[in-house]
């Protein structure tokens, strides 16, 4: 099964997203570059090289590789692990590798299971952390924004000579200052009610936003599962100041082909930045 692809300007620079997306059938985000998969929904051959698992919620469509995930993983002799679960679920999970590595008669696998809680953060690597947050689902579900920690000379002291420079910081004085960059924000499974509780999660420079139900039929659907319909988005993509919006999770009853033309031609004119998809028809 071959992955979407994008490659996405951003401050960062061009940020890599590898995955696909189908409601009921598989969430799979990878960002390579920081060997990070948000959702494990489905088994690929490009999942096991990322050392960092974020599972949003139990559903299976979102954890339904974890499993294939920590056994390829140490079927190749790869580093360890760690897997990011709501802590209302992480002990249920480490329960699953257990039973898994049993039944493969093998060690248990080199991963350790996080539990992490809205509010929380995980510090990915010393430049890049993850903050947590509530979503508007049916189960308890997080989601998760990426923050870049990135350190600039003082403003005052640009121009310095670089040994006055030096000189400041062997003496004790702070040169740099730290400006943190939102970059990436998944929101994993929710209603609409995450646009009122948590708003900073669309300030950041790539949003992945879940649509699930398009029809007008199905906005009943919507509410009573914790997903977006169409409507939902189209009343708050005027307002989003993204740079790329990635639309994630569409229902099976929607044709792939559907599913991207909805994003380039409904989506797309209504926000400020540029409209993506992720949808995928997993074999």
């Amino acid at each position: 099964m071959a992955l979407r692809r994008l490659e996405l300007p951003t401050s960062w620079g061009p940020l890599l997203l590898v995955g696909g997306s189908r409601a009921g059938e598989g969430t799979l985000v990878l960002l390579p570059q920081l060997r990070l998969a948000l959702d494990a929904g489905r088994p690929h051959r490009a999942l096991p090289p990322m050392s960092t698992v974020f599972v949003s919620h139990g559903h299976l469509d979102h954890i339904g590789a974890v499993a294939y995930w920590a056994s390829q993983r140490f079927l190749g002799a790869m580093q360890h692990g760690v897997l990011l679960a709501p802590a209302a679920i992480a002990g249920d999970i480490q329960g699953l590798l257990e039973l898994h590595a049993t039944l493969e008669g093998g060690r248990p696998y080199d991963v350790e299971v996080v539990p992490v809680t809205g509010g929380g953060t995980y510090t990915l690597r010393k430049d890049i952390r993850l903050t947590f947050f509530a979503t508007d689902h049916w189960v308890p579900t997080l989601g998760a924004s990426l923050a870049w920690h990135k350190h600039r000379l003082r403003p005052e002291l640009v121009g310095m000579p670089e040994e006055e420079i030096v000189r400041l910081r062997m003496a004790g004085e702070e040169v740099d200052q730290e400006l943190v960059l939102q970059l990436l924000s998944y929101t994993a499974d929710t209603g609409p009610g995450i646009f009122t509780t948590h708003p900073e999660a669309f300030e950041a420079e790539v949003v992945l936003l879940e649509c699930s139900f398009w029809r007008p039929a199905d906005r009943d659907r919507a509410r009573e599962f914790g997903h977006l319909h169409l409507d939902d988005l189209t009343a708050i993509a005027p307002l989003l100041k993204c740079r790329h919006l990635v639309v994630l999770h569409p229902s099976r009853r929607h044709r792939l082909g559907e599913a991207d033309r909805v994003v380039r031609e409904r989506i797309g004119p209504m926000i400020r930045g540029e409209a993506h998809s992720l949808a995928i028809d997993w074999e």
